[in-house]
């Protein structure tokens, strides 16, 4: 039988979702942060924020603290995505601690290489994160008073270029689920794929800000055609950006059935909140746990073993990821129903 393991299994409820509220109910809240970093209130620092950066560090030495832990001397980040670099690069700006980066992703046509490039080692194998961490070690890093950052979505689990596609896909089936429950005979799979293959383009990022609440509603709403998509991209080409909210205050002839959500999102994206398709969300999660459940989405198992070495030299392991906590956390009505928290959920080692 193939191993399966938990996040859990490494950082215990040591994670961050993009709320930063730490499931770990004994670090310090978003609230409190916020008043002890001075942070703007109703404002939750994204990871490319030099905040977030500040954020990580509090949380870090709050679980060093709460273990009777050395002050930490150093803070790395594995990640898989130029946010994680730039995480590493606000460490160092930081300045109190040393920080180190590991940026992975498995290019099997292409040759095994670690490059460092300032403190951030970029490697085209997973596996080449073992050697990093002994690179590492060799300049005299003590992981006793390491604090080791591992990102989620597409490092820790499902890695860049091995089952990452798991990911994209659980989120278009989830979008596929809650389009169908919306709009029911009125609902056009094919359109509505086209629609969102179309949105989840780079070159509508400055209308769905790259955030896949947006992106799924703009494709309901275009499924209908209470959005124009032609006449919007038309708009961009002039350098006209209208924003979600805009358009969904314009919108005009809204069908019954999708009213409900045009007044949830206003509300929501008026009020600040960065995740407003709760219902989404919500399906997301059991998407995405079926797939760690059938093998298709996996852990990395060359970080689970780094994971596992680093924690037995006395680092201290945390996981944090952009994912909504509504699609990582279930609710009451879902764990009744067996569904486990997304870094409780068990998944094959790969």
């Amino acid at each position: 039988m193939n191993a399966r393991a938990t996040i859990a299994d490494l950082t215990d409820d040591r994670v961050i979702y993009r709320d930063l509220q730490p499931c770990d109910p004994a670090l310090p809240g978003i609230a409190t942060l916020r008043t002890v970093l001075g942070l703007p209130a109703n404002v939750t620092p994204r990871k490319r924020d030099m905040a977030y950066a500040h954020v990580i560090l509090a949380l870090a030495r709050a679980a060093q603290a709460l273990r009777n832990g050395l002050p930490l001397t150093t803070v790395v980040v594995i990640g898989d995505t130029d946010n994680d670099r730039l995480l590493t690069v606000h460490l160092q700006r930081v300045g109190e601690v040393a920080a180190y980066g590991f940026i992975g992703v498995d290019r099997p046509v292409a040759p095994a290489t670690l490059e460092w490039v300032d403190g951030v080692a970029s490697a085209t194998r997973w596996a080449l994160a073992h050697q990093w961490a002994a690179e590492l070690t060799a300049q005299g890093v003590d992981w006793s008073r390491t604090a080791v950052l591992i990102d989620i979505d597409k490092t820790l689990l499902g890695p860049r270029g091995r089952s990452d596609g798991a990911i994209d896909d659980a989120r278009a089936e989830a979008a596929v689920i809650v389009a169908t429950e919306l709009l029911g005979n009125r609902f056009d799979r094919s359109l509505f794929r086209r629609n969102y293959a179309e949105l989840c383009r780079r070159e509508w990022h400055p209308i769905t800000l790259d955030n896949q609440d947006y992106t799924v509603a703009m494709t309901i709403f275009a499924t209908i055609d209470v959005f124009d998509l032609p006449a919007i991209e038309v708009q961009l080409a002039a350098g006209l950006t209208p924003t979600l909210l805009e358009l969904l205050i314009a919108a005009q002839q809204v069908p019954a059935e999708l009213e409900a959500l045009r007044r949830q999102l206003i509300e929501r994206i008026e009020a600040g909140d960065p995740t407003p398709f709760t219902q989404f969300r919500r399906v997301e999660l059991v998407t995405t746990a079926a797939r760690m459940a059938d093998g298709r989405l996996t852990l990395s198992g060359e970080l689970f073993t780094l994971g596992q070495q680093l924690q037995a030299q006395g680092a201290l392991l945390l996981a944090a990821s952009d994912k909504p906590a509504e699609s990582a956390l279930p609710t009451p009505e879902q764990v009744a129903a067996g569904l486990l928290p997304l870094h409780r959920t068990p998944a094959l080692l790969d």
